[in-house]
């Protein structure tokens, strides 16, 4: 009778333990958020319903009334763009998955009858079961689904900087886009008044036909390179508009200006790899797929022989008595003795450290050469601003002073500033490169790769939803 009481509290026990727990969707966003915040300085939201998503949309009209600098593009884009807000998702999957793992099965009812040929009252049987070594593979189970979970926090901490990084860099591409498409406008309008002295010496006879044909074929050529420039800004534009989110009247925003000069005080790169490994979030998510593959060995090698025993009641009646009594059933090792499930898992184990070394390898490099990038963008940038530019300067100062002295022809005034501006549009274009190779040095320092570099952790397993859940 004790034996009986004991076991009717313990299965109350382990129901009430197990039907209490519940899935709280927006478990792990709070680390996501301080992570991102820590690394980035910026702050990310999560669109759920609640009171906190008009304070957002406040934030973002904003933001949008001034003019755009980069760091306000990415606040916009991390608080209104829909695609990233379903990558969050993916913590509610964990979460459930780590739940699920937490649960013991239902037990199983079955029943049965007997009618029988000569008549009378039919026999009856019924049982019900569980898996009782649930209670003992249930934390294993656990250990499983909680490594999982924080991989899941690590997946979108990487996907928040990645997109961060994406809209910071496609910013720096429109604003070098504007800026470009400003000086292909300069150059038209000079290279239309060089035509229109061309044509003016070519009636009284100074220049050739050849002469004039070039002057009109550079004109053309000009307005060709202009035109290309409005279509690029409009495509940047729009994929800002993408990044962001925005559709309507919110496509109307600005940008703050022009591409941000070189700063005086160069970005400190002497330790740059000790650090890239020591902030690398990617490395860190290759490292807990080691901690799942290993807990998930674990897990299969215990329950190898036995991975399941249920135990129950047992009840029958036979000509009018019932006959109750316990019941086991377990399954008998003789052919599959979980070889195939250890040796899957040990393999699993193996690629991830593999994968780990192989990937620290790749940091080290893709850190120098995202360092060596930005060093010879800023290079090439400060030649230009310094040297180059002054120097042309110069000669259409000196050009300007020789035609107003009528040593030098109006067409090589024109053919100087034109230079010039050729010159200012090469500027733009290294600028342009040393804040890119910038941003991706940036984020290789914020503890993510590059998204064009093709070494993110578990590259080769894709999601991680899709990754062995035998253990679940």
């Amino acid at each position: 009778m004790l034996l009986r009481r004991n076991a009717g509290w313990l299965f109350a026990l382990l129901v009430f333990s197990s039907g209490c727990t519940s899935v709280v969707l927006n478990a792990g966003f709070d680390d996501i958020s301080a992570t991102v915040e820590e690394r980035s300085g910026i702050k990310i939201f999560w669109n759920n319903g609640t009171e906190l998503d008009k304070q957002a949309e406040e934030k973002v009209r904003s933001l949008l009334k001034g003019k755009l600098a980069v760091e306000q593009a990415v606040q916009v884009a991390l608080l209104n763009n829909r695609k990233l807000q379903a990558a969050y998702s993916e913590m509610g999957v964990a979460q459930a998955d780590l739940v699920q793992a937490g649960l013991l099965r239902n037990p199983v009812f079955h029943a049965a009858a007997f009618f029988l040929q000569k008549g009378g009252r039919p026999e009856l049987e019924f049982g019900a079961d569980m898996n009782f070594l649930e209670v003992f593979y249930v934390p294993l189970r656990r250990r499983v689904a909680a490594a999982r979970f924080e991989e899941a926090k690590l997946l979108v901490t990487g996907a928040v900087l990645d997109f961060a990084g994406q809209v910071r860099s496609a910013f720096y591409v429109h604003q070098a886009n504007e800026q470009m498409l400003e000086l292909r406008q300069t150059i038209v309008q000079a290279l239309t008044a060089s035509l229109e002295v061309a044509r003016r010496l070519h009636e009284a006879g100074n220049i050739t036909d050849l002469d004039l044909a070039r002057e009109r074929a550079q004109t053309e050529a000009s307005k060709l390179a202009l035109r290309s420039a409005e279509v690029a800004v409009r495509q940047s534009r729009e994929q800002m508009n993408a990044l962001m989110g925005l559709w309507g009247k919110e496509t109307e925003w600005q940008t703050g200006g022009r591409l941000p000069d070189i700063p005086g005080e160069p970005l400190r790169v002497d330790r740059i790899e000790p650090v890239a490994l020591s902030r690398s979030i990617d490395l860190s998510h290759a490292r807990q797929r080691i901690l799942v593959a290993g807990e998930q060995l674990g897990f299969n090698r215990s329950t190898a022989l036995l991975p399941e025993l249920d135990f129950g009641v047992h009840g029958e009646r036979e000509e009018g008595s019932w006959q109750i009594g316990p019941e086991i059933a377990f399954p008998i090792p003789l052919f599959d003795q979980g070889q195939a499930r250890i040796g899957r898992a040990l393999a699993e184990l193996r690629r991830a450290q593999q994968e780990y070394y192989a990937l620290a390898v790749g940091i080290r490099s893709t850190a120098r050469a995202a360092r060596d990038r930005m060093q010879g963008a800023r290079d090439r940038a400060l030649y230009y601003r310094d040297i180059l530019l002054p120097l042309h300067e110069r000669i259409v100062n000196e050009s300007q002073l020789q035609y107003n002295a009528m040593q030098l022809g109006p067409i090589q005034l024109l053919r100087a500033r034109e230079q010039q501006i050729e010159t200012g549009i090469a500027y733009i274009e290294a600028l342009r490169d040393y804040w890119l190779a910038r941003a991706d040095l940036g984020q290789i320092l914020g503890g993510r790769l590059p998204s064009s570099n093709g070494l993110k952790a578990g590259q080769t397993d894709g999601k991680m939803r899709n990754n062995n859940r035998e253990g679940h």
